[in-house]
Order: C-alpha cells, then sequence, then structure tokens
C-alpha cells in the first residue's frame, strides 16, 4: 500500500512522463519528507534491534516512554519497611511512618544523525524510482551510523577523568560530541569497578549511601574452573535479596570465548533458542545459570582504562557485565523517538537536510542487583 502510494505521489510530483517541474526542490524535498516518515517506525525497530542491551530491556518490559521533563524520575526503595512484625490478639501494631522510598534522577541524552542529499544527487536521480532508492540507501546509512552510536554510548562509555561529585558529568564515547554534550550513562558508570566512587549516579553517591553501590569482583582465575567460581560468586551475590538474579550477561569477545571453552563438553549450555536469538538481532547466546551470554565489540576494559574517556581503549583483561534487567529502565522520549525533521535547504548549501532525533536516557533503580567480573585473563585455555 505504502509503495503503491508513494508511487501516485511521484507520478503526481514529476509527470508520467518522468519530467522534473520548475519546483525541484521543493517538490522533492517535499516527496523525501514523506517517505522518510512513513520509514520511521521501521527505522526506530532496526535501530532498537541492532543494540543487545536495548533489545533485551525492550524483551523484558523494561523500556518505557515520558513526556519530557528536565529530568527523568526513577523511584526506588533503599530500606525496608521496620514496621514488619508479628502480633497476636489485641497487641499494639506499630504505626511509624515508614521511610525508606526515593528516587534516582538521570539526565536527558539527545542523539540526531543528518541525512543530506545535494541537488546534483537529486537531479541524478530524478525519475520516479531513483529517488526512492537514493533515500533508502542514504537512511540505510544514517540508521546503521546511529546503532553504532547508541550502543557505542551505552556499552563503551566510561566516567570522564576527574569528575566530580558536584558536576556529575559522564561521557558516552569519544567522537564529535558538543563539548557540552553528554551520553546515556554507560555500563562502565552503572556497574562500576569502583562501586564506591564517589561520584554521583542518578544523583545519588554510593561513596555516601552504600545501598546504591553495585557489586564487583576482580578475577584471579587462571584456569576455567576457577572462572566460574568466580562468576557462581558474583551472580550470587547480585541474587542477594528480592528481585532475582542477573538474567544478561554483556562481555568483550575473548572473555565469551573463554567461557564457551570452558564449555566445550557441554554444548547442551548453549541457547539455541529462536526467540532469544531474535531478540538478541541473530546473535547466538551462551547460557549461564539463569542469564543470556553475549559478547559485544565495544565492551571496554575498565580495570585498565578506569578514568580514560574512549571507545574501546587498550585490551588488557577481559571483563563481564552482570545485568539484572528487572533493576533497568531504558527511558524514551515520546515525542522524540527516532522521529524525523522534515528536508530543508541551508541557506549556505545547494543541498537538503533531514535529521533523525532520538532523546532517552538509561536509568537504574537497584544497583545492587548488578555487579562486573573485571580483570579476567585473556590466556585462560584449560
Amino acid at each position: 500500500m505504502v509503495v503503491q502510494f508513494l508511487k501516485g505521489v511521484l507520478s503526481y510530483l514529476m509527470g508520467e512522463a518522468g519530467q522534473v517541474p520548475s519546483s525541484l526542490t521543493d517538490s522533492y524535498d517535499a516527496l523525501l519528507t514523506t517517505t522518510l516518515r512513513n520509514y520511521q517506525p521501521k527505522l526506530r525497530d532496526n535501530i532498537s534491534r541492532g543494540n543487545k542491551l536495548v533489545s533485551w530491556l525492550k524483551s523484558k518490559g523494561r523500556t518505557r516512554k515520558v513526556d519530557g521533563g528536565e529530568r527523568v524520575q526513577v523511584p526506588l526503595m533503599h530500606a525496608q519497611n521496620a514496621t514488619a512484625d508479628l502480633y497476636q490478639g489485641y497487641g499494639i501494631l506499630d504505626t511509624t511512618p515508614a521511610d525508606g522510598i526515593t528516587s534516582a534522577f538521570y539526565d536527558w541524552a539527545q542523539l540526531s544523525v543528518s541525512i543530506t542529499i545535494s541537488r546534483k544527487e537529486k537531479r541524478q536521480n530524478s525519475g520516479k524510482h531513483k529517488a526512492l532508492d537514493l533515500l533508502e540507501a542514504k537512511t540505510m546509512q544514517s540508521e546503521v551510523s546511529l546503532k553504532e552510536l547508541l550502543n557505542n554510548c551505552l556499552v563503551a562509555g566510561r566516567i570522564t577523568s576527574g569528575a566530580s561529585s558536584a558536576s556529575g558529568q559522564f561521557s558516552a564515547r569519544v567522537g564529535r560530541l558538543d563539548s557540552n554534550a553528554s551520553g546515556p550513562l554507560p555500563l562502565a558508570v552503572l556497574i562500576d569497578v569502583n562501586p564506591t566512587r564517589n561520584v554521583a549516579v542518578g544523583n545519588i553517591n554510593p561513596n555516601t549511601y552504600a545501598f546504591w553501590a553495585n557489586q564487583a569482583k576482580s578475577s584471579t582465575a587462571s584456569t576455567f574452573a576457577g572462572l566460574k567460581l568466580e562468576m557462581n560468586n558474583l551472580y550470587n551475590t547480585c541474587s542477594k535479596g528480592t528481585g532475582g538474579g542477573p538474567d544478561f550477561i554483556v562481555s568483550d569477545q575473548v572473555g565469551w570465548e573463554t567461557y564457551w571453552g570452558s564449555l566445550q563438553t557441554n554444548e547442551r549450555y548453549i541457547i539455541d533458542n529462536k526467540e532469544t536469538i531474535d531478540i538478541l538481532g541473530g546473535s547466538d547466546a551462551l547460557k549461564f545459570r539463569g542469564a543470556a551470554m553475549v559478547w559485544d565489540e565495544v565492551v571496554p576494559d575498565p580495570e585498565t582504562n578506569a578514568e580514560v574517556v574512549s571507545a574501546v581503549g587498550t585490551m588488557t583483561v577481559s571483563t563481564m557485565y552482570m545485568i539484572n534487567a528487572e533493576a533497568w529502565d531504558y527511558i524514551v522520549d515520546s515525542q522524540t523517538d527516532m522521529i524525523t525533521t522534515p528536508f530543508v535547504r541551508p541557506e549556505n548549501q545547494d543541498a537538503s537536510v533531514a535529521q533523525v532525533l532520538h532523546m532517552c536516557c538509561v536509568g537504574v533503580n537497584n544497583r545492587r542487583k548488578n555487579g562486573v567480573l573485571y580483570g579476567i585473563s585473556r590466556s585462560i585455555t584449560s
């Protein structure tokens, strides 16, 4: 239906003989804008499914939309209700007001990618079908670029060197970002190798409030058996209290291959569930306890590069992040969810430009349910 509609629009704008009217720029830009907006839902789905972490959170119902606001508020519980007690008959019930509920606050991050088409490209693709082919190619290129940017922000980012609890500034990645722009908080910040770092995360300082510290374990394993003991220990530590254990583990490539090597006689631990593979965008996953384990090429080495801002940095040892999806939220502004702007002509360019815009943040409501195993030897073979 959409294709037939677009062909009709093209015929109307360009004429059945394929002649371009004098108002080439206005007509062409209107056509491109309409076509790009029709592509918008597919763009959103492809980009989210291309990010394993976001795809997993989405599959667990941990993505939500909110209607703007200065920051995103994530409610969290940090203490039990002390009035819980036994009683008998006419016993006195404790009605002391309970505290222990607070909120974390996360800043919005904005991402964009531009789709630019020059007048020369328009003239070279002025036929009915060539116009759509050109836009499709340009959109696919932009989609891949935005997908990579989002993944780098969430997975590869690290704490900014010298960040203070007053500023609470973090960098998502090295790149051509505005100097005052920050990406969504990445794994290495939300699940820190230094859990009590004196820097606020979500406006709460784990150095002051112990309940806000994630789990972290430095590996000393030199054998497969030793590695699995450490993984079990961290998994169990993350599983304490209500909310279950981690259900998703993301590692660098060598870390994943090391764990794979430890399972060579137990291939039944491989997840071959089609639904899980579809969720992860076609990637196969290993099974560790109740978690699916995948690898990502931009998982950093936070032990070696603890205070370095870079996309990946020097990889000396491996890292595994254990994530409990119930403790996470991927939040998107309801009016800026991979939206597309109209094509317009810049004052100083003979071209038309549109943007794909995304406004989001990642928040954690219980850091204690997540952990990181770092410093894993990359030379374990047996």
